[in-house]
């Protein structure tokens, strides 16, 4: 066999191989496929994904703005919550108040200034 790599193995010496992390339990290249497609499907799911970023002031401001297309969609104890704990047709209501603000933030100009508090007479 012939090594073509720049640096030569010591005797004894094991490559590289996740050393230290557990093998993966064994699973079918079905089951495989299926694993990936769920983990790239979470990932890809922008919603999702800024949804649970998001801190909880700005959840509140989201699922406030929600309930004021249905009242009482939302309760207070669930502005922590991930994207995930909502049903699907509340997290189309989630959905559609984060687009809202989106398009909030593209009317409006960057930032404000705080001396912009004064107005001249």
């Amino acid at each position: 066999m012939i090594n073509n790599m720049s640096a030569p193995i010591n005797a004894g010496a094991v490559p590289f191989n996740n050393a230290g992390c557990s093998q993966p339990a064994k699973m079918s290249g079905e089951e495989c496929f299926a694993r990936f497609h769920q983990k790239l499907k979470a990932t890809q799911n922008g919603a999702l994904r800024n949804f649970n970023k998001l801190s909880d002031d700005f959840k509140f401001v989201v699922m406030t703005l929600a309930n004021r297309e249905q009242p009482g969609a939302f309760k207070s104890d669930e502005v922590g919550k991930p994207f995930e704990y909502f049903d699907q047709p509340r997290r189309v209501m989630l959905i559609k108040a984060m687009n809202e603000i989106a398009r909030w933030g593209e009317i409006l100009p960057r930032r404000f200034s705080l001396h912009e508090s004064v107005i001249p007479e």
